[in-house]
């Protein structure tokens, strides 16, 4: 739970909690403050559940809070990373991500505009739901583990990346075909020229 504190511009190291309750944050004590004061929130996980679709490891940064005639203004930037799967060698991999925070949340909940960020009734701010779909934002829709990723041979299956196969590429489009004959050295061509 964060430590409460009645300084203004005060930082408040969040403890671990189970789950994604680790971004879910009591604001009662910010709610009864005047327009202005603020609380800078800090996060140092190993591991969070952000969701059941989503589990961010190291997750770091800090967020700000600040009172304002609607509710809190949160304002800040958290990392971590993930576990995702590379697409050219499907290893598992850290895939970094990072969300950047600029929500207005409206308290109390009642009094607010359709479709805004709302405080709950027990005066709890959940970031979970932007974050979660900040951090999948962030994640590549053709991820890498690297950028240089040789990949994985289209017919052995071997990862390039951790050497060379001994697969030969002699499978051709039988449109190609009578390309490839041209290609193939005869006997003529073994022949050295004669000196002039």
């Amino acid at each position: 739970m964060p430590k409460s504190s009645h300084k203004s511009n005060s930082v408040t190291s969040v403890q671990s909690k189970a789950g994604s309750r680790v971004l879910r944050l009591n604001v009662g004590f910010l709610l009864k403050e005047g327009v202005g004061y603020s609380r800078e929130f800090t996060f140092d996980e190993p591991f969070v559940q952000v969701a059941d679709d989503l589990t961010v490891h190291n997750l770091a940064g800090s967020v700000t809070l600040t009172r304002t005639p609607q509710g809190l203004y949160a304002q800040g930037r958290l990392t971590g990373t993930v576990d995702n799967e590379c697409a050219r060698c499907l290893d598992h991999y850290e895939q970094p991500v990072s969300v950047r925070l600029a929500e207005l949340y409206h308290y109390p909940p009642e009094s607010a505009p359709p479709d805004s960020l709302t405080i709950s009734d027990d005066v709890h701010l959940d970031l979970t739901p932007v974050v979660r779909e900040d951090f999948i934002l962030s994640i590549p829709m053709h991820a890498l583990c690297r950028p240089d990723c040789k990949g994985l041979c289209p017919q052995c299956g071997a990862n390039w990346n951790e050497g060379p196969c001994d697969c030969r590429d002699e499978a051709i489009d039988p449109r190609l075909a009578p390309l490839a004959r041209l290609l193939k050295p005869t006997d003529d061509d073994d022949k050295e020229a004669p000196d002039k």
